[in-house]
């Protein structure tokens, strides 16, 4: 999944899970969480492999439900801790949901449960694709999903991506855009401070 799909994945569950247990919409804080943890294991990752040679593979560290679980875990109970339960869990969802939106597709494309992208460094050893820099590897990896795209041949795993997204932005636009207004004084703030210099 890309960003974005990753973002919206997490935010259809994130909006069901609050309408079902409060009764509520999101709020903005807990949505920009959300959204910073549903991109947080490639922020990590990612980079870490193909830029930096730390890990062999993009699935690695952040994307290790041995690592995610208990982070997720401490998140929410330091949350508790500062009276901002809303932003722990959210963020635990985010990051959660991250690891399922990972194993889903592939476990679609398979026609089996393939856990390996989650299972760091316990997996076995998958076939290693050296996709050069960061930016090389996002560029490849663009350049392979919008020729798939454009075959219009929508299989499980295309389904699931446009389908998120679909979902998403309408319960988004549903609740009331939540978390756009944080953005939007952040960018204004940051555009003011470089216009000051």
């Amino acid at each position: 999944m890309w960003p974005w799909e990753h973002a919206l994945f997490a935010y259809v569950f994130y909006s069901l899970y609050l309408r079902g247990r409060y009764r509520s919409r999101p709020d903005d804080w807990p949505v920009v969480a959300l959204v910073f943890a549903s991109m947080v294991p490639d922020l990590v990752d990612k980079p870490l492999a193909w830029q930096f040679g730390v890990f062999e593979s993009g699935h690695a560290a952040a994307h290790s439900v041995f690592v995610a679980v208990p982070a997720s875990i401490l998140i929410i109970a330091v949350g508790k801790r500062y009276q901002r339960e809303q932003i722990g869990i959210a963020f635990a969802i985010g990051h959660l949901l991250h690891l399922v939106g990972d194993v889903l597709p592939v476990s679609l494309s398979r026609e089996m449960v393939y856990l390996a992208p989650v299972l760091w460094p316990v997996a076995p050893n998958r076939v290693i694709i050296d996709r050069g820099s960061f930016t090389d590897g996002v560029r490849t990896l663009l350049s392979e999903y919008v020729a798939q795209l454009l075959t219009l041949d929508v299989t499980a795993v295309i389904a699931l991506q446009i389908g998120s997204v679909i979902i998403g932005v309408v319960l988004w636009i549903l609740d009331g855009r939540p978390g756009l207004v944080l953005v939007k004084i952040t960018v204004w703030r940051t555009i003011g401070c470089k216009r000051a210099d």
